[in-house]
């Protein structure tokens, strides 16, 4: 186990610095009244923002760009009505690209799983642009709050997650045509409008064509990114590797040899959807 990770895990549940305080109310005061008021409802929000940009030359610039993009992306998409009721074509595009969500590792990061044979990306480009920005980010939105439900029961800041792919059956098929815009606005969605949400990515069971996949996927993904991925060769040496990192037998994905089932991310949305009707019918 690395002192490394646990030094970072550290910083993740420190609360919010007196600086990074000042930043903070630095980034917000970008924002107009109305997107100002939405953000500072979750001070979370804010601060992962903050700490995303913190290494870059030009703080202020990086961290007040990034707010009004994702601000404004949030007023476009109609971030704060995802969970209202169900979005058009939920139900196809989490077919299509289907997800669950796994166990925690030693510090309270749950682990998102995704198999790249169950991604049907031919039906995916059905979806327009629009479609796919709102259902992903929908998506992105419901690991937010299932990390903030973890937070509330276990009373420790947590705001970052692993994401396990399993590579099997992967083919440069995937990538041709329009077919590469979708993957393209899918990790863009996650890595441009969520940042800061990412702890580990680990790609499993890697076929030998991934290498010319990776030289085409490479470019989309910030250097933090790429900072946090590691590529491994079978789910055994992933396991390992896995176990090494602080995550226990019994949270890892049941298809690469671990113990846990999942749960399906549509159906957890669909909870979401169903618990906020509750609360207005109330």
């Amino acid at each position: 186990m690395s002192p490394i990770q646990d030094k970072l895990a550290a910083e993740e549940e420190c609360r919010r610095t007196d600086e990074e305080d000042r930043w903070c109310k630095i980034a917000l005061e970008s924002l107009t009244d109305s997107q100002r008021e939405k953000f500072a409802a979750d001070p979370l929000d804010v601060l992962m923002i903050v700490r995303g940009f913190w290494g870059e030359q030009d703080r202020k610039k990086a961290i007040c760009d990034a707010i009004t993009m994702i601000a404004d992306w949030r007023d476009k998409v109609g971030f704060y009505k995802f969970f209202d009721t169900h979005i058009p074509d939920d139900k196809s595009f989490h077919a299509w690209w289907p997800e669950k969500m796994y166990g925690h590792d030693k510090w309270g990061h749950f682990i998102q799983g995704v198999r790249a044979g169950e991604v049907d990306t031919d039906s995916l480009m059905a979806l327009s642009d629009d479609a796919l920005e709102s259902l992903q980010g929908q998506k992105m939105s419901a690991y937010q709050i299932y990390k903030h439900e973890w937070m509330k029961q276990h009373g420790q800041q947590r705001y970052k997650h692993t994401l396990c792919v399993d590579l099997t059956n992967m083919s440069m098929n995937m990538l041709r045509g329009k077919k590469r815009q979708v993957l393209q606005k899918i990790f863009h969605i996650g890595s441009t409008y969520y940042p800061e949400s990412m702890w580990k990515i680990y790609l499993v069971n890697s076929p030998l064509i991934f290498r010319a996949i990776w030289a085409i996927i490479k470019p989309w993904l910030h250097p933090i990114t790429l900072s946090k991925i590691q590529i491994i060769g079978s789910a055994k040496e992933a396991i390992k590797k896995m176990n090494d990192e602080g995550i226990p037998i019994e949270a890892i994905p049941d298809w690469m040899g671990g113990k846990h089932p999942g749960v399906s991310t549509y159906d957890y949305i669909s909870e979401i959807i169903e618990r906020r009707r509750g609360f207005r019918v109330l």
